[in-house]
């Protein structure tokens, strides 16, 4: 299928563009959702890009939604991938730009870049905010950090103006991530879905264009390290995350009787879980049981929550130091709470400390248990990702030393 074929567009001698085989569904199946996964040299950000440059150009009206979760701006990204493709095959002369927005100066289509959550956790921009959408082009999908953050979008997506596509496009990870949860079984597309989905998942293998002596290079790095071939060349479901930082917790909650008992208290509200976790220590033992872990609560509720639970003015609270109006608000609703004040390198040195214990995690405590499977350092480097760390971080508040009246992270 060519660029070429489609009318009000020059006529060209050679065809503009073509697609891998893999990727005829985008253009002749009419289901909402599409699922789009690879390994290297898979070409599933090549033909995407394609596709949605394919459809700016088609007569009919369309507005394609180009969104990333966790940057402000996406240029960097696969943004920049559009206008490369753009400029390779001599389109930038049919185009203008209305700020990021690049809009086909024919037909008046356009694609919009969008980040639907703040890089300072401020707030999560909803895409109902942009009249009559088409099409919703996710990137790096498995950075939205729970399934709850997609429904949120799916929900908000939607058009007066006809039919509308879901694309997101993501780098498998570990099967504990909620995509596979979702939409996965046994490593496999789950069937029941296959209604209104459609999965491609291309690798090297799938993409005629690739050098063979590449294609040789990456074959031998089955035998020499057969996980980086699966992980990274096959593009694989996972066991295990790639950089997961605990990986020692073990279930059971049999804390000795003697343990001392501190809540941990992680704030959250509309785009963040509230986490409450009963932590109970006694020497190099640990035991952590979920108490809440929801968003959208208020103080009020928080102080209700604590006081079901069983805990009274006697049980001490730590709580990040970042809210101290919250603080004071469960303080003067009878409960004894106190700041963790954090130093500069407070979340790696509380990191260390956790992993210096034996942990044991209350076998029922999903949310906890979600977090410890994926909670990994950002690649590269040796600091933690910002997500999957909220009931993490409750427990890091509560394993704190006291010190001069106020809970600071030991080192």
């Amino acid at each position: 299928m060519y660029l070429t074929d489609m009318q009000d567009v020059p006529t060209r001698d050679e065809p503009v563009f073509e697609f891998l085989d893999a990727y005829a569904p985008l253009f002749y199946y009419h289901h909402r959702y599409f699922l789009i996964s690879g390994g290297r040299a898979g070409g599933k950000t090549y033909n995407t890009v394609a596709y949605c440059i394919y459809k700016l150009f088609d007569p009919e009206y369309c507005r394609i939604v180009v969104a990333r979760y966790t940057q402000r701006s996406i240029k960097s990204s696969i943004y920049r991938d559009i206008l490369d493709l753009l400029e390779r095959f001599g389109l930038m002369g049919f185009i203008r730009f209305e700020g990021e927005d690049i809009v086909n100066v024919q037909n008046g289509n356009r694609i919009m870049t969008h980040s639907f959550k703040l890089t300072d956790r401020t707030a999560v921009a909803k895409s109902k905010g942009i009249a009559n959408p088409t099409i919703l082009l996710v990137d790096e999908a498995q950075e939205i950090p729970n399934e709850e953050a997609f429904i949120q979008l799916n929900d908000s997506f939607r058009s007066t103006a006809g039919h509308t596509q879901i694309i997101l496009l993501f780098n498998p990870e570990s099967k504990a991530h909620w995509i596979y949860k979702r939409w996965y079984l046994n490593g496999k597309p789950n069937p029941k879905w296959f209604t209104d989905h459609v999965f491609i998942h291309t690798t090297y293998k799938d993409n005629p264009y690739i050098d063979p002596l590449k294609a040789r290079e990456w074959e031998r790095m089955r035998d020499l390290d057969a996980r980086y071939y699966s992980k990274h060349i096959l593009g694989e479901w996972q066991d295990i995350a790639e950089g997961q930082i605990f990986d020692n917790w073990q279930p059971g909650w049999q804390p000795d009787a003697d343990a001392k008992r501190v809540i941990g208290l992680d704030w959250g509200f509309a785009n963040d879980p509230t986490a409450i976790v009963d932590v109970r220590l006694r020497n190099q033992q640990v035991w952590v049981r979920e108490i809440f872990y929801r968003s959208n609560v208020t103080n009020q509720d928080i102080a209700e929550i604590l006081h079901n639970a069983g805990i009274t003015r006697n049980d001490i609270i730590i709580a990040d130091s970042a809210e101290p109006k919250s603080i004071e608000e469960l303080r003067r609703l009878g409960f004894q709470v106190k700041p963790a004040v954090k130093g500069p390198d407070s979340i790696r040195s509380g990191i260390s400390k956790l992993m210096s214990k034996t942990v044991w995690v209350d076998a029922d405590s999903k949310n906890i248990w979600n977090e410890y499977e994926n909670y990994r350092w950002q690649l590269g480097t040796n600091k933690p990702i910002d997500e999957y760390n909220h009931a993490i971080d409750a427990i890091r508040y509560a394993l704190s030393g006291e010190s001069s009246g106020q809970y600071v992270m030991m080192r």
